[in-house]
């Protein structure tokens, strides 16, 4: 893989982490003005753009596995630390939104 390639798939990787990210801060928003039904279809954008960018990042790790060597990149290695922020923050949203509607059902 040449560096060309490397960088823009850590910046496609970024801008997908990062909007995963956005989505859940709206929904968190939304979590705390009890609009439960956004918050999770927010969550839900959050997940759909963590999905693309995890497939991204798998490609390339295959690409490691087969084979070819993929040399070290500070903007990929980046690209990886927001996409596993990303995920734990959207699990930790998903944990949330579940405890506030069953707290407001007792």
């Amino acid at each position: 893989m040449e560096d060309d390639e490397l960088n823009q798939l850590s910046m496609n990787i970024l801008v997908h982490a990062g909007d995963a990210r956005s989505f859940l801060v709206q929904a968190l928003t939304q979590l705390e003005q009890d609009d439960y039904q956004k918050s999770e279809e927010l969550i839900k954008k959050a997940h759909e753009e963590v999905v693309i960018a995890h497939g991204l990042q798998t490609d390339t790790l295959q690409l490691e596995a087969s084979g070819e060597q993929i040399r070290y990149s500070t903007p990929f290695c980046h690209a990886q630390d927001t996409l596993m922020t990303a995920q734990s923050e959207i699990l930790i949203g998903e944990h949330l939104v579940k405890l506030f509607k069953k707290f407001i059902k007792e």
